[in-house]
């Protein structure tokens, strides 16, 4: 099995395909397999390695939460092991807030964020989510979510997304998801420090991602910037519209 162990924390990953060096950053309540119908495109010019977070997927469940810098430290340690020096980042949702402390401290060839976060959410709704995680279960999260129509119509009535998602939320454990989530709620405010970040940039939203409210951030903030919208799509374009997603990705590549 494909493990890199440091520091006590074992993070799995998967390698495909060879060229340039591309890293895949999931979303919370992901793994590996949040990528699965982008790994496919990326990999036919590109070296693509995906991987789990801690307390997500095979990786390890640290009982303690999983701030930023965490992660941000693991992708390095791996990166290190693996031998990849000046990767292209991908980094989806909470991905891009670990994309972008990665980008601030190491050299990076690219950077591509995904329904993009620049600083920590509002904590309300997750402390509601965590709630229910840990009594319920993470499908029973899912279903909730879905219930109250927090997902757009795209993935929540396309049955391959649906279940795309469903089996990475099953993936992850329910003391993983409140660790990452507390550590989520923890991240500092990276606004300031974004005209920090040298690498040309790609951000892309669906139009119908809630979090599209942060683009102007972005695109007031970066230096070498490009904005793409995906019209009449969510925050989980990697389920809901992957080829085209992928297809926007290969072109900025």
């Amino acid at each position: 099995m494909p493990f890199i162990i440091t520091d006590d924390i074992r993070l799995y990953y998967e390698i495909r395909g060879h060229g340039k060096p591309i890293v895949l950053i999931h979303h919370l309540a992901g793994s590996y397999k949040s990528w699965k119908f982008v790994i496919p495109k990326l990999s036919l010019d590109n070296t693509v390695v995906a991987y789990d977070l801690r307390g997500h997927g095979r990786s390890s469940t640290p009982n303690s939460p999983y701030n930023i810098e965490d992660h941000s430290n693991d992708l390095r340690r791996l990166l290190v092991q693996l031998g990849i020096e000046k990767p292209v980042l991908i980094g989806h949702s909470i991905g891009s807030l670990i994309a972008i402390d990665y980008a601030l401290k190491y050299p990076i060839e690219k950077l591509v964020l995904i329904g993009a976060l620049y600083r920590a959410p509002s904590s309300e709704v997750y402390e509601k989510y965590v709630r229910i995680a840990v009594n319920f279960g993470m499908r029973a999260l899912a279903e909730y979510r879905r219930f109250h129509k927090e997902f757009t119509e795209t993935l929540a009535s396309n049955y391959q997304a649906w279940n795309s998602l469903l089996e990475v939320y099953e993936e992850t454990t329910p003391i993983g998801y409140k660790n990452a989530v507390e550590g989520l709620l923890k991240a500092k405010d990276y606004s300031d420090e974004l005209m920090g970040i040298n690498a040309k940039t790609l951000i892309v939203y669906g139009t119908y991602d809630g979090l599209i409210v942060n683009l102007n951030v972005f695109k007031n903030n970066m230096k070498n910037v490009e904005i793409k919208t995906i019209d009449g799509y969510g925050h989980f374009l990697n389920f809901e519209n992957p080829l085209l997603l992928s297809e926007i990705i290969k072109n900025f590549l």
